[in-house]
């Protein structure tokens, strides 16, 4: 059977995949269009379009980091920290440099900008979020 999630999806441990696919969804109360256009970016990046008629993926301009924090300060606390790691599992396995990078740059900025603290390093983000159970 096939899946909408991309290849490179499945090639990150499961609790990664976890946090990723937690991330992909919008914002609880609110349609900021900074966030909206992030998220649908990172939806990109990590499904396949299973219904193009709708508009859950549809392209944007990318906000600035700084822009995407103005609206995330208004958010919770629980959506931040879940957008957030999703973005750093983009930052560390996607397949292509450019995407990382723009992931990280995001994920640095939330991280300095509204939680006021340095990201930690690849490894111990991995580390951290080890599977707990062996997968086949």
């Amino acid at each position: 059977m096939s899946s909408v999630l991309q290849d490179w999806v499945a090639g990150m441990p499961w609790k990664c995949q976890s946090i990723l696919l937690s991330g992909l969804r919008g914002t609880d109360h609110s349609q900021p269009p900074a966030i909206k256009a992030v998220s649908r970016w990172m939806r990109t990046l990590a499904q396949h379009n299973a219904d193009p008629a709708k508009g859950y993926m549809r392209p944007d301009n990318l906000p600035t980091p700084l822009d995407l924090c103005d609206e995330l300060e208004y958010e919770t606390c629980h959506f931040v920290h879940h957008f957030a790691d999703a973005l750093r599992t983009i930052a560390i396995w996607h397949p292509h440099a450019e995407t990382r990078r723009g992931a990280f740059e995001y994920h640095f900025r939330i991280a300095e900008e509204l939680f006021h603290f340095l990201p930690e390093t690849d490894d111990l983000f991995i580390a951290r979020h080890q599977d707990r159970v062996a997968h086949d």
